[in-house]
């Protein structure tokens, strides 16, 4: 419908403007037009008049293009709206199994489209914390604790923490301070500057972790796996509030038996 629209107008300006065609003909022909014989005015006007038409139809395809692609964007945004709205219902459905589909249908919207990272990053953030218990829980006795995240929880956490090549811009630190999450799977989870304060974080799989400007203060790493773990410092080691049996990279390990923390080579 718009490629007839265009043709129309230009048929209609090619029409109207013919006075016009013949002034510009003659002032491209730099005033030769007095000795140009008929047959070659003729095709002057005519060259002339297919250049309008032809400038004329590119720019009505321009803007024909520029409206499609528009129409397109704010259908995609829909389309987008419409699926984080169907997660979040899932996240908050009451079966388990329906929740980890909803942490899946968040991370493939990421995946479609990587301008939501941010607002699906703090959904999944703020599930995790509603669904692993505090490491201080007052609700649950010590020995009743789970040896392990939920299911739901463990989903979350790695698609909180998974490598995204395609994310844009920072990502958002990720916010597990105070959390039992012992026997979590981290492995080469992206945790640069996550907050990390007082967690339970025993026997988590960290290796080849990313923890560069992490706060660990009062963390207990006891039998943590940290020996492949990349960003690490000493001083955020020595913040760490327990590192008891805690496997650590060679290069940080005899500072830390030396600071009396951890034995060397556990």
């Amino acid at each position: 419908m718009a490629v007839v629209s265009v043709a129309l107008l230009a048929g209609v300006l090619a029409v109207v403007f013919t006075p016009l065609t013949r002034r510009l003909t003659r002032w491209v022909t730099n005033g030769d037009w007095s000795h140009l014989d008929a047959a070659a005015r003729a095709a002057a006007v005519g060259q002339l008049r297919l250049a309008v038409v032809q400038v004329v139809a590119a720019v009505g395809a321009a803007i024909a293009l520029t409206y499609t692609v528009r129409t397109f964007r704010l259908s995609r945004r829909g389309q987008v709206t419409d699926r984080f709205t169907k997660a979040l219902e899932r996240l908050s459905s009451g079966e388990a199994y329906v929740r980890i589909g909803g942490v899946l249908a968040m991370e493939q919207i990421v995946q479609d489209a990587p301008d939501q990272g941010d607002h699906a990053a703090r959904v999944l953030n703020a599930f995790v914390r509603r669904h692993a218990p505090a490491a201080e829980s007052v609700a649950l006795e010590a020995g009743k604790l789970p040896k392990e995240p939920e299911e739901q929880v463990q989903e979350a956490l790695r698609a909180l923490t998974v490598k995204r090549p395609w994310h844009r811009g920072p990502r958002r630190p990720v916010d597990l301070a105070g959390l039992h999450l012992k026997g979590a799977r981290l492995r080469d989870a992206q945790l640069g500057g996550a907050l990390l304060k007082g967690a339970t974080l025993t026997g988590v799989d960290l290796r080849g972790a990313v923890l560069k400007d992490a706060d660990l203060s009062d963390a207990d790493l006891t039998r943590a796996d940290l020996s492949t773990a990349r960003g690490l410092s000493e001083a955020q080691l020595l913040a760490a509030g327990s590192l008891r049996g805690c496997r650590l990279p060679s290069a940080l390990a005899s500072r830390a038996a030396v600071a009396g923390r951890v034995g060397a080579g556990e």
